[in-house]
């Protein structure tokens, strides 16, 4: 059996609802049922029990959950065994969209320069908690995250990055002015937003928490999986945008949009290079240069070579 039914059964018990556990695995609904049914025909016994308003296990269930979580603890130990065993002539590198779109072309081009026959590359974007998951699991060499949560890191090396500031950001002909902004100016528009799990949206909920507000107190919210097209439609005069000011300095300093500050918001979150603990950091050459050109370009000296 794949183990990615394995997975699915652990989220449902997990979260306690298909819905919840379709969300946290990026599937639709009537897929993670259709996985839990497979496994039920597979054992030839219900797993769950789906009488009350929350799913619970079976005796059975309870048998097979307790054996999934060792399967796939081995699983993750084997991943780990081999990335460390293999010849290092690849990276795997995975990071939030923010570090990707502002950072990451820089990068790349000085590094394509040393080892522009490197065999495997691989380079993808995803949402903190699941970049934090997927370095445990050993898929990935390394990471960039930004966050505002503290994540346990105690089995990963990490290295703490300058940090980033967040702001909301809004056309001219909004005529909503630049700098500390009344808050009620902003509510008055419509305000895109990523989807839940990226980090500017768990901030962002969590700036109008403390202030006793939420998203629905803004005209209307968007919400836009895209930052290309979150800042095309701000530029245009649609709404107003909570991002990264990295994302759109250029458009800042040339007058086509205007950055605001909320009193009382938190507008810094941290960025840490994480590594996974299985990667030789000191033979592994086009490794260690991947790593040196990173922190370089953020002007530190890693603490890990």
């Amino acid at each position: 059996m794949e183990t990615v039914y394995l997975k699915t059964l652990v989220e449902v018990v997990k979260e306690g609802s298909i819905s919840k556990a379709a969300d946290t695995l990026c599937v639709t609904q009537p897929a993670v049922s259709r996985r839990i049914k497979f496994i039920e025909e597979q054992y030839g016994c219900p797993l769950l029990d789906r009488s009350g308003q929350t799913l619970v296990l079976t005796n059975a269930g309870k048998l097979v959950f307790e054996k999934a979580l060792k399967l796939l603890e081995i699983e993750r130990d084997l991943l780990s065994g081999l990335k460390s065993m293999r010849e290092c002539k690849s990276i795997a590198f995975i990071c939030t969209p923010t570090f990707g779109i502002v950072h990451l072309p820089t990068i790349m081009r000085e590094f394509m320069m040393e080892y522009n026959d490197l065999a495997d590359l691989s380079f993808m974007f995803d949402t903190p908690n699941k970049i934090v998951e997927a370095l445990r699991d050993g898929l990935y060499d390394l990471a960039v995250i930004e966050h505002c949560e503290c994540f346990d890191f105690s089995d990963l090396s990490v290295v703490a990055l300058p940090g980033d500031d967040m702001i909301f950001a809004s056309s001219p002909a909004l005529a909503v002015p630049a700098g500390d902004t009344d808050r009620d100016a902003l509510f008055a528009q419509t305000v895109f937003v990523r989807k839940e799990g990226c980090c500017s949206r768990t901030l962002l909920e969590g700036n109008l928490r403390a202030i006793g507000r939420e998203l629905s107190d803004f005209r209307s919210y968007v919400v836009i999986d895209d930052l290309h097209m979150i800042i095309k439609l701000t530029l245009e005069g649609q709404g107003v945008s909570f991002l990264s000011r990295e994302l759109v300095q250029e458009q800042i300093d040339a007058g086509l949009l205007y950055e605001h500050q909320i009193s009382g918001f938190r507008h810094h979150r941290k960025r840490t290079l994480i590594i996974h603990s299985g990667c030789d950091k000191q033979a592994c050459s086009p490794l260690k240069f991947f790593i040196n050109i990173l922190t370089a370009h953020l002007g530190i000296d890693c603490p890990l070579l």
